[in-house]
């Protein structure tokens, strides 16, 4: 018992883990760890085998004590590089985890990554700052959908702090937000998507959306938008209002015209639009 106390003061005080080129590392983080942590960033790269980061437990682990305390809630910086064999980040029930203090989030290279957040996870990220997505190519969804099909969720997933999105080379992607989640991101003032050929609408408009008859996705600080290769900015019966948007950068775009009527956009009058040539 004493042994195990040590242990636990230890782990509390830990601050900083990073673990790199480890080959046969497959699960770093289990349950049991994870209780005794206390405001740690985590970087991980270049662990060939490695499946997935966190290891969260069923339901019936731990004491009922235990289950009260939320998981991961003392995760503040998440930096994941070059794991080739990651399937998910978090394995195994995801309702007594909580993300809240969670400010970075990096993502490169990760090869068979198919989704970020469940939509529990999604609604206990208040504190995310900035979300970066980089050469994941087997990534389709950033909000896991169940069973294939679009869930109706009761409570639209919230990055009320998030000013920094970049997503880049994902070639699977489909989409990236639900419209109904459009109002929970009231700080957003750099938007990044490029390289994202199997892109649908960047917001989606699905069943259960309070949004669909608005007709309007509205963020207030966006400053900069880069888009290569998006059809649409969102579904086609709705207009993006974009009144702080001072750099936007075009790339690839095969309806222009329709891009620019979704972001009441008029070209001859706006004085940092770029063009590739």
């Amino acid at each position: 018992m004493a042994v195990h106390g040590q242990q636990n003061d230890f782990l509390q005080r830990l601050e900083f883990v990073q673990v790199r080129d480890c080959g046969d590392v497959r699960a770093p983080f289990p349950a049991k760890l994870l209780r005794a942590l206390k405001n740690l960033r985590v970087e991980i790269e270049d662990c060939k085998s490695l499946e997935e980061v966190f290891e969260l437990g069923e339901a019936d682990e731990g004491s009922s004590e235990e289950k009260e305390l939320p998981l991961l809630s003392s995760l503040t910086m998440l930096h994941l590089n070059r794991l080739p064999e990651l399937k998910c980040i978090w394995k195994g029930l995801t309702r007594h985890v909580s993300l809240q203090r969670l400010t970075l989030l990096d993502l490169y290279s990760l090869d068979k990554l198919t989704f970020i957040f469940t939509t529990s996870l999604a609604q206990s990220l208040p504190k995310l700052e900035r979300l970066d997505i980089r050469d994941c190519g087997e990534l389709k969804h950033v909000i896991r959908e169940e069973d294939g099909e679009r869930e109706i969720i009761p409570e639209s997933p919230r990055f009320p702090e998030l000013k920094t999105l970049y997503i880049s080379h994902c070639g699977k992607l489909e989409y990236v937000f639900p419209v109904s989640m459009s109002p929970s991101l009231p700080n957003l003032e750099e938007m990044t998507i490029s390289y994202a050929d199997n892109l649908k609408p960047i917001f989606y408009s699905g069943e259960g959306d309070a949004l669909t008859t608005v007709g309007i996705i509205k963020f207030s600080r966006l400053r900069k938008l880069s888009l290569s290769n998006c059809s649409f900015f969102g579904p086609n019966n709705f207009a993006a209002q974009l009144p702080s948007l001072q750099i936007l950068k075009i790339d690839g775009h095969k309806e222009l015209r329709n891009l620019f009527a979704q972001l009441q956009v008029r070209p001859l009058y706006f004085s940092n639009i770029f063009f590739p040539f």
